[in-house]
C-alpha cells in the first residue's frame, strides 16, 4: 500500500508518504510496520502554497506517480479553520481525481496515542483526558481510555467548565502546548503528562489503523473537524476553492 498523509491541522503542518503492507486486522502475513519514503514540512501560513508542490515532489522523488497512491489520509481537526480548508479541499480533490479512499484521524486522537508512552500501570483505567489551546480562553478536549486508544467524547470547552470537567473525571492530562501545561497543572487529583507537539509523523499510525479497520471515506463524506460549530457554520465553500484544488490535482497527475 502506498499512503499519502496530510496534516494542516496545527500551526505547522507536513505531508508524508509511506509504503507497506499494514493489510486487515487479525489478517496473515501483516506487517503492520510502513516504510516513510519521505517526509515534507509546510510552513506557518504557507499551506495553500506548499503543500500540492511539496506532494508533487514526494511522488517524484520515490518514482511515483498520483494515481499509484492507495488511500490519502487527512487530519482533519480540531485546528485553524483555514489551514484545516486547505487540507481537505486538497485531499479530497486528489481523492476524487483518483477514486481513491480517505482515512481521517483527529488531531486529539493523535495526542491521545502519545500517553501509550505511559505504562500500564501508570495509567490503569483512568481518563485520559487531550487538551489543545483554542485560543480565547477556550480548549479543544477528548477524553480517552485504554491508553488512548478508545474515545469517549470530544468537544469544545471554556477554562471553567473543563476544569470542572477534569476534577469530576480526574486522570490523565495530556498537553503539548505551554498555555495548556499552565492552565491545567494543578487540576485536584489529576496529572500532567507534557508530550511533544504533534506532527504528521505521529498521523501514520493512526492512519495505518484505520485502513486495517476498513474504514474509508469518499470525498462527499469528508468534514472537518472544527468541534467549535457555531464559528464554523458560516464558513461558505465557494466553487472556485475546491475547483482549483481539483486544477492542481491535476497538475500532479500529469
Amino acid at each position: 500500500m502506498l499512503l499519502l498523509v496530510v496534516d494542516t491541522a496545527g500551526p505547522t503542518g507536513g505531508v508524508l508518504l509511506a509504503r507497506g503492507n499494514p493489510g486487515e486486522v487479525g489478517a496473515d502475513s501483516v506487517d503492520p510496520r510502513m516504510e516513510i519514503l519521505g517526509v515534507m514540512e509546510l510552513h506557518p501560513r504557507a499551506f495553500s502554497a506548499e503543500m500540492i508542490p511539496a506532494i508533487a515532489e514526494l511522488l517524484q522523488a520515490n518514482g511515483s506517480r498520483l494515481q499509484d497512491v492507495d488511500a490519502f489520509a487527512v487530519v482533519t481537526g480540531p485546528g485553524s479553520f483555514t489551514g484545516l480548508r486547505v487540507g481537505l479541499s486538497a485531499v479530497k480533490a486528489m481523492a476524487e481525481a483518483t477514486g481513491k479512499p480517505i482515512l481521517t484521524v483527529s488531531r486529539l486522537a493523535i495526542l491521545a496515542s502519545m500517553a501509550a508512552t505511559l505504562s500500564q500501570s501508570e495509567s490503569g483505567d483512568v481518563p485520559i483526558h487531550v487538551v489543545l489551546d483554542a485560543g480565547r480562553g477556550e480548549f479543544y478536549h477528548g477524553i480517552y481510555r485504554d491508553t488512548g486508544k478508545t474515545c469517549v467524547t470530544e468537544s469544545f470547552e471554556t477554562l471553567d467548565a473543563l476544569t470542572e470537567k477534569i476534577k469530576q473525571q480526574p486522570g490523565w492530562v495530556i498537553a503539548a502546548e505551554a498555555s495548556v501545561r499552565a492552565a491545567f497543572q494543578s487540576v485536584a487529583g489529576s496529572r500532567l503528562c507534557e508530550v511533544p507537539s504533534p506532527s504528521v509523523r505521529d498521523a501514520l499510525p493512526l492512519a495505518v489503523a484505520e485502513w486495517q479497520a476498513r474504514r474509508f471515506r469518499d470525498p462527499a463524506s469528508v468534514d472537518a473537524n472544527y468541534l467549535r460549530r457555531s464559528d464554523a457554520v458560516v464558513v461558505v465553500r465557494t466553487k472556485a476553492e475546491p475547483i482549483a484544488q481539483i486544477a492542481r490535482a491535476e497538475d500532479v497527475l500529469s
